[in-house]
């Protein structure tokens, strides 16, 4: 069994800090103010959003979504996408 914090300051605009890193899978807490954005992107991995905190929207295919505790955003590998804090948000993404 291992335990993994989740939890980190903000020291900057947009924080992240990955807290698991094996076998080609990851973990990364990131965390924003409203209003924050991160800009367009993709990843070589299957990606499943997690909210922990807040409300973000996610565009993917030039299709807003919010999502909040209550969603998992799944995400096909190389899918383009950006999202918006829309309150101070904390999330989990995790890559595999």
């Amino acid at each position: 069994m291992q335990l993994i914090r989740v939890d980190h300051e903000i020291t900057k605009p947009v924080e992240g800090k990955k807290v698991f890193d094996e076998d080609n899978r990851e973990i990364m807490h990131i965390k924003l103010k409203a209003g924050e954005e991160i800009e367009e992107h993709d990843s070589p991995k299957h990606v499943f959003i997690f909210v922990k905190k807040g409300e973000v929207e996610f565009t993917l295919n030039n299709e807003g979504s919010t999502i909040n505790q209550e969603t998992i955003l799944r995400m096909e590998p190389y899918e383009r996408h950006a999202l918006k804090a829309l309150s101070d948000v904390a999330i989990l993404v995790m890559k595999c």
